[in-house]
């Protein structure tokens, strides 16, 4: 089966010589392949060396219960839990990734702090991929029914699954620019992912990360993502990142996640490689996803902190704490 590249037409592309995101048939591919060892799957079901220390681990997210950053005028960044973010540059604000609720699979281990219709005037909604832990059914819902003009922006082929929520929306292939009004700039970008809602619909719905450009501040939200050259590429395009929000969680077996997460040291990687002044974790603390326990990564990324690690600063945010930006 041949490969072809797609992109959308009707925005431009910012890298030069890029022809877009290869497919075959309906599926879209990462940079190299993710085939993961079926063995080491099944291994990774039946036996998990830390299964004791995962079950007595307490850790859970620091919580603040906050309302007041929905009506402030002050730019900022508002951990929601997990990858979800409420960002907010110039007075135009930006959900990031919403799942504010525990799905069939996973319970959520902390809460938003405030309620999804507190959120109004919310300009955009960037979705980075299909997974129920970043693009939750109840939560699009919910925002979209209560904010009729948010825009949400997508990756290819993301309005098979928030049509139902919206008919406002564009899509992007990777190193693509979406139309946005003055003074914002939203730039699609690579991640090492994959992409499924449902049985039959893997990797038919692109995946990726977004740069954010408003009010003097550059931020990048990673999305999901394992290891990759995208952290150089995107690093030589954009060197003037302020903020790199960076998942550091479900990173165990590393034989099977290292195809899908990033451990805390790569994410410390990452953010060196990309030149990013702050580091901000993400996608930890709130849905038991890995096999490690709850709070390692937490207190991983806090030890190689300590160890001088990372070149920027460190900005761990508990749920619903605002850091001014």
């Amino acid at each position: 089966m041949s490969i072809k590249y797609v992109s959308n037409p009707s925005l431009p592309i910012i890298k030069d010589g890029w022809v877009g995101n290869p497919m075959k048939g309906h599926s879209f591919l990462n940079e190299k392949s993710a085939q993961v060892n079926m063995m080491d799957f099944v291994k990774s079901r039946v036996h998990n060396p830390q299964r004791e220390e995962r079950k007595n681990d307490t850790y859970r997210a620091g919580f603040c219960p906050n309302t007041d950053f929905v009506n402030s005028k002050e730019d900022m960044i508002v951990w929601l839990g997990h990858a979800s973010f409420f960002i907010r540059l110039g007075g135009v604000t930006f959900l990031t990734d919403p799942s504010y609720y525990s799905f069939p699979t996973r319970n959520r281990m902390v809460p938003i702090p405030c309620d999804v219709e507190d959120f109004k005037y919310v300009d955009y909604v960037l979705i980075s991929h299909m997974h129920h832990d970043h693009a939750d059914t109840r939560s699009l819902r919910k925002i979209f029914k209560g904010n009729k003009k948010t825009e949400a922006l997508l990756p290819l082929n993301g309005r098979n699954y928030v049509r139902f929520f919206t008919k406002n929306y564009q899509e992007a292939g990777w190193y693509q620019q979406y139309k946005t009004k003055s003074g914002v700039e939203i730039y699609f970008l690579p991640s090492f992912h994959w992409s499924r809602m449902h049985i039959f619909d893997s990797n038919r719905i692109l995946w990726g990360s977004f740069i954010i450009r408003c009010n003097g501040k550059t931020i990048y939200f990673g999305g999901d993502t394992a290891w990759g050259s995208h952290f150089e590429e995107i690093g030589k395009l954009f060197p003037d990142i302020d903020y790199a929000i960076l998942p550091i969680g479900a990173y165990t077996p590393r034989s099977v996640a290292e195809f899908a997460h990033i451990s805390p040291e790569e994410a410390v990687k990452a953010a060196n490689v990309l030149g990013a002044k702050h580091l901000i974790p993400m996608h930890y603390g709130t849905y038991p996803l890995g096999q490690e326990p709850l709070g390692e990564p937490y207190r991983k990324i806090c030890r190689l902190d300590e160890d001088g690690e990372i070149c920027g600063c460190l900005n761990c945010l508990d749920v619903g704490e605002e850091l001014l930006i």
